[in-house]
């Protein structure tokens, strides 16, 4: 190799050592920032970090012949799953322009990053009913009781699906999602505490009204006594 290649070869070197060097600070300063950078005279170059949650449970099976509920039978509570304010009212609002009956609204602190439709054991017809109105939504189950539902509205919900292609029909059974699992292989979420609160609402009623029943026929007896 003569003095000119040597040279060369040495340029190239010095050239590849410092590319290698920018690219290392390029990609340490995106790792830290997380955020979107562009060079110029080169394509944008974006690096996003996803924001919420995202849950790993698998959707339960519709049981088989199980056919869609009237709407107004599909009781659902509308969570505001975003940053985005009125949210749940205007998805309320929707739903029960469709028929559904809307409970309340309330907020999803978790933040998913997908619609959210959550139920109990009893619920999943109801569930599966909404899913329609909302197919990129994901089926939870959790350990309510009854059969009402939670349908957390995400980030970058949009709209319900347009009515006329919503794929329900009251004589055709519904079709369960693909990848779900039977109802008993799967470990519920928690209820909701508002499920615990009421629980314990109707412990404390009904604890009042058996001190009710029980002062009544005390005061019964001490008048036969008299």
């Amino acid at each position: 190799m003569d003095s000119t290649d040597k040279i060369r070869a040495t340029r190239r070197r010095r050239k590849h050592e410092r590319q290698a060097v920018i690219f290392g600070v390029l990609i340490a300063f995106l790792a830290v920032s997380g955020g979107a950078l562009s060079l110029p005279n080169e394509p944008e170059f974006i690096v996003t970090e996803e924001k919420g949650i995202t849950l790993a449970q698998q959707p339960a099976c519709v049981p088989p012949d199980t056919e869609p509920l009237p709407y107004a039978k599909v009781h659902v509570t509308v969570l505001n799953g975003s940053n985005r304010g009125g949210l749940a009212g205007s998805v309320s609002k929707s739903l029960t322009d469709r028929g559904f009956t809307v409970d309340s609204t309330g907020n999803d602190t978790r933040k998913p990053t997908r619609a959210l439709i959550t139920s109990g054991d009893d619920g999943i017809a109801h569930a599966y009913t909404l899913l329609a109105h909302y197919p990129d939504s994901q089926l939870v189950l959790d350990a309510r009781p009854g059969s009402t539902v939670d349908f957390t509205v995400p980030e970058g919900f949009v709209e319900l699906e347009a009515e006329e292609l919503v794929q329900l029909s009251a004589d055709t059974a519904l079709v369960s999602v693909t990848g779900c699992v039977e109802v008993g292989k799967i470990t519920p979420l928690p209820a909701p505490d508002r499920f615990d609160d009421a629980d314990e609402g109707k412990k404390e009623k009904k604890k009042k009204s058996k001190k009710k029943k029980k002062a009544k026929a005390e005061a019964a007896g001490m008048e036969l006594d008299i």
